[in-house]
């Protein structure tokens, strides 16, 4: 399977969008909005790379379970509720919060990947720490920038 210019930077971007949350950086965040609304190809591989980040960080839970809602600690909300965020991304990201369902709004590629990286990012804290957050996201980007 060969890789794309198009998911490479989807992924890239989807990486830094979360990096950008994790660090609290409104020019990286811009930026790497930005990087993902090049095209609509592009845009759907980073909804995608943040999507499938925050069904790993809900499966790293070592108190996940298949057998009951995964609810999102008290750590995760506080984090998630310090950040701005429109009000249709904030609904979605509360409603993964609380049960990890998908949001059932009719929401476009760069809110979904937001929603995602925003959850993801939440969900990486809890599990691994700040600092193993970050070395965990620096880890797969150095992965995912290489065709």
């Amino acid at each position: 399977m060969t890789t794309s210019t198009e998911q490479i930077a989807g992924e890239t971007a989807a990486l830094d969008l979360m990096r950008g949350y994790l660090a609290a950086d409104p020019e990286a965040i811009a930026a790497a909005a930005a990087a993902g609304a090049v095209c609509p190809t592009t845009a759907a591989y980073m909804r995608q790379q943040a999507s499938g980040l925050l069904a790993e960080s809900v499966l790293a839970d070592p108190d996940f379970s298949p057998y009951r809602r995964a609810v999102m600690g008290p750590a995760g909300i506080q984090r998630l509720e310090s950040i701005p965020m429109e009000a249709a991304v904030a609904e979605a990201v509360l409603a993964l919060a609380g049960d990890g369902a998908a949001p059932r709004l009719a929401l476009d590629d760069a809110q979904l990947a937001t929603v995602f990286a925003l959850s993801a990012v939440a969900r990486c804290v809890a599990v691994y720490g700040r600092e193993g957050a970050t070395w965990h996201l620096d880890r797969i980007r150095s992965v995912v920038a290489e065709p």
